[in-house]
């Protein structure tokens, strides 16, 4: 029997209660893109507005992250919190969202600007969510695990294989798009992610952008089998606070739909996306070998590990917890009050009230289902985990997803009422 330990590797002070933003969603012609001299703006009025927190922004942008990468050497920088290294960036205040100033200065070097990307397609999966998407996953990485799957007994099957990968090693030059994502009926879609920071008065290059993204699109939709019937071209414009430009911080995209004739595909499972998709957050949570053997649907043998249960809503989450920081609310209280409790802090620490614990889990009936398809080569288990899209969060600092992944923060005091549980991973 495993243990998960309780004690996070990393200290931070930030607060998050309440902070929640929206941007407003442009839907743009898709011929009016595609056509060379065709001019977009003055942009049309907002088809909708988004509306997330910060909590289920950080989450968004960690689940991009956790995608990128299996490397082991990286796990316990990946499974930090999101939210702790990004929060400074925005302005939170429920209205549009905001860059705070200086930030597109800084966020030049390429370092940086990786970062940036992330927030990007963070942004790129809370606008999926919105059309009713659950899942997702990196294209390339799905194409290759299913490549590496399917048997290589005949000369024209090796043909294939090398043609498709040659197709992908020529998107490393912007010729590929960046997700498939799915619903809860198994449909699945294409989604590229544009846009980025804009320096003070610049204008966005949305046209050029989504141009480009729709290129994209367009080479990488007849390398896959089921052919997604949509495609969502994506580009997310973000202002500093103080940029006084006509157009604030956006959210532009193209939906182009029909399907194209298809000389090379390869054939994705049933429960390709959903694998890839849960994979990542155990990667996040730490069961790295059980990740891989879920992802590239390896059978193993797997082994008891007990972990803490919070109920969220109607739904229990297991969780394993990935940092400690201060709770601002009572760290404003103490602070205002430090000379009746420095000797108390200098001597014995913070209390549990002052204290918060990064958190990341699943549902526990998505976690059952992750058991049952590390079993099997059968594509019954994961295909049976239903989203939810309707998650009551009002007593709970963080973000639920429909897929069931969570992150958010708890009050360490909270232990002394833990309820551990044991799952099969």
């Amino acid at each position: 029997m495993t243990e998960v330990p309780l004690f996070p590797p990393c200290l931070a002070i930030a607060n998050f209660t309440a902070a929640h933003a929206m941007l407003p969603i442009i839907e743009l012609d898709r011929a009016q893109v595609e056509r060379k001299h065709a001019r977009i703006r003055p942009l049309p009025d907002a088809r909708d507005h988004l509306r997330f927190t910060a909590w289920s922004l950080y989450h968004a942008a960690k689940k991009a992250e956790l995608a990128c990468s299996f490397a082991t050497d990286q796990i316990d920088h990946l499974a930090q919190c999101f939210a702790n290294e990004h929060h400074g960036l925005f302005r939170w205040n429920g209205e549009e969202l905001r860059l705070t100033t200086g930030v597109t200065d800084v966020y030049e070097s390429a370092a940086q600007a990786s970062r940036a990307r992330l927030v990007g397609e963070g942004m790129l999966l809370l606008a999926m969510l919105h059309e009713g998407y659950a899942f997702w996953d990196r294209f390339d990485l799905l194409v290759k695990r299913a490549l590496r799957k399917q048997p290589l007994n005949h000369p024209e099957s090796v043909r294939r294989a090398r043609a498709v990968r040659k197709l992908l090693d020529a998107g490393r030059n912007g010729k590929r798009s960046d997700f498939v994502v799915e619903n809860a009926k198994r449909q699945s879609a294409l989604a590229e992610a544009k846009g980025g920071f804009l320096s003070p008065f610049a204008t966005s290059a949305i046209k050029s952008d989504l141009r480009e993204a729709l290129q994209q699109l367009a080479a990488t939709k007849p390398l896959i089998s089921p052919q997604p019937a949509k495609t969502y071209a994506v580009g997310t414009y973000l202002r500093e606070v103080d940029d006084l430009q006509d157009e604030g911080s956006l959210i532009a995209f193209v939906d182009p739909e029909g399907q194209d004739d298809a000389h090379l595909a390869v054939e994705f499972p049933p429960d390709w996306v959903r694998r890839g998709n849960y994979a990542a957050w155990l990667l996040g949570m730490g069961f790295t070998e059980a990740a891989n053997a879920l992802r590239n649907r390896v059978v193993r043998e797997v082994l008891g590990v007990s972990l803490p249960v919070k109920r969220i809503g109607s739904h229990d989450y297991a969780y394993v917890i990935t940092g400690v920081g201060l709770n601002p609310r009572h760290l404003r209280r103490f602070l205002r009050d430090f000379r009746h409790h420095w000797a108390e802090w200098f001597f014995f620490g913070p209390g549990p009230r002052e204290v918060e614990l990064s958190i990341i889990g699943l549902r526990v009936d998505v976690l059952d289902s992750i058991s049952g398809a590390l079993t099997t080569a059968e594509v019954d288990p994961l295909l049976g985990a239903e989203p939810v899209f309707e998650t009551d969060t009002t007593r709970f600092g963080g973000s639920v997803m429909p897929d069931g992944s969570m992150c958010g923060a708890i009050a360490a005091e909270s232990i002394r009422e833990i309820e551990f549980r044991e799952f099969r991973l």
